[in-house]
């Protein structure tokens, strides 16, 4: 694309009231964060740059370089921005004025907007701006109301009409419902939700989509199963504290790799994961909870990382003692189904369980895995689960012993150290 196309003189620009980190100069030029003095001065620079440029030749030429290269990486340049920060790059000269217009790639979080009511305007008005045909990336990431709804659909509207690849949507205090023409989009090939609701009325037609990543939403199986029969090329799929899901079962050909991140719901979560096709799993993070977790009818997985904690608020003693046996059965339950598996990552909290089993001469299931890693800070009472992990892995041919320690673990290990002297 030739430099002209970017320099168009026929455009609005975004004004300081709606949007806090820009102000307006009432031209034909794109958003700027510089207030009218600063752009005179600006200008006035400008015609002063020979008589400058005779005098610190060598040293300017240098600074310029970046202005001389193409419009593409220019550009690439540009869409590692948030685009706060692409949009004021508008403001460096004439060459810039409206390059941002033109890129792929838009990212609005309201983290540099000091009142909630600037960041929807900012964004309306990027759009209204904007000119590039294809979009690679669009995410938005701020705090949500439901006022909010007919002008974030709008946005999601545009980055379809865009054939937008990656969208994402990141939002808080309340949940954004899904228009229903994003359901059929043969597009997209990444999609990132954060507390958002997912309820297709019909058929989901995601033909594109390789990757999916679910947060904080309330997920039921027959909406899952919507999700994976209308996404045939789905390789990748993270849930993140997604809740309505006890018995996960997935009916997906493509999937190849399933992220279980977190649970902090009120209600007990037992968790079986059914999926033939995986090849990796991943159980990570702190579930509050959980009474059971066992993966069954898995014949293809390869690779596993349990690398996850059970979390619950005990009163006394005896709740406490309950809840370390309910954790004893988990981490017994969830090997027993690993047993298959040649690749095993185990985390800290894993092994603290697993001394506690080996203090009882309770041993660990035994495992197949020849490629094994250990999570660990190498206190005295990670090596019992240490050793007993050890005793249950006799294929082992490749140990990796990842020495880990910070501030939560030593709260961590003193609960468990106390716990691990009375029992000894």
């Amino acid at each position: 694309m030739e430099e002209e196309s970017y320099g168009s003189s026929e455009r609005s620009s975004i004004s300081s009231e709606e949007s806090a980190p820009y102000s307006t100069d009432n031209s034909s030029h794109a958003t700027n964060p510089m207030n009218s003095e600063e752009e005179e001065e600006e200008e006035e620079s400008s015609d002063d740059y020979p008589s400058k440029r005779r005098k610190h030749g060598p040293i300017l030429e240098e600074e310029d370089r970046i202005s001389t290269l193409p419009d593409s990486i220019l550009l690439t340049i540009l869409s590692s921005l948030c685009t706060v920060d692409s949009v004021r790059t508008g403001v460096l000269s004439k060459r810039w004025a409206y390059l941002w217009t033109f890129v792929p790639s838009l990212r609005f979080t309201d983290y540099y907007f000091r009142h909630a009511a600037h960041y929807p305007n900012f964004v309306d008005n990027v759009l209204l701006l904007h000119r590039a045909s294809k979009l690679a990336n669009f995410a938005v990431q701020f705090e949500y109301n439901p006022e909010l709804k007919p002008r974030v659909d709008l946005w999601v509207c545009f980055a379809t009409t865009a054939k937008v690849d990656q969208l994402s949507l990141h939002l808080s205090s309340c949940f954004y419902k899904l228009p229903q023409h994003l359901y059929a989009n043969e597009f997209v090939s990444e999609l990132d939700f954060r507390s958002c609701e997912i309820k297709p009325n019909g058929l989901v037609r995601w033909s594109s989509l390789k990757r999916l990543c679910l947060w904080n939403l309330d997920l039921h199986q027959d909406v899952l199963n919507k999700v994976l029969l209308g996404s045939p090329r789905l390789e990748f799929l993270e849930l993140r504290n997604c809740d309505k899901l006890n018995r996960l079962d997935i009916v997906s050909e493509s999937l190849k790799k399933l992220v279980m991140d977190s649970y902090d719901q009120d209600y007990p979560l037992e968790l079986e994961i059914v999926a033939p096709k995986i090849e990796s799993l991943e159980i990570i993070g702190d579930f509050y909870g959980m009474k059971k977790c066992q993966i069954k009818n898995a014949s293809a997985l390869v690779e596993v990382r349990v690398d996850f904690e059970i979390r619950m608020e005990y009163e006394d003693e005896e709740q406490e003692e309950d809840h370390y046996k309910n954790c004893e059965n988990v981490v017994r339950e969830l090997f027993e189904s690993l047993h298959q598996v040649k690749k095993l990552i185990v985390g800290r909290w894993c092994l603290k369980v697993l001394s506690i089993m080996s203090m009882k001469h309770l041993s660990s299931p035994v495992l197949n895995c020849k490629c094994l890693t250990m999570k660990t800070s190498m206190e005295k009472w990670d090596l019992p689960g240490i050793a007993s992990l050890l005793q249950s892995s006799p294929y082992v041919e490749t140990l990796v012993i990842d020495i880990i320690f910070s501030n939560h673990d030593l709260e961590v290990f003193f609960s468990w150290s106390n716990f691990l002297d009375v029992i000894s």
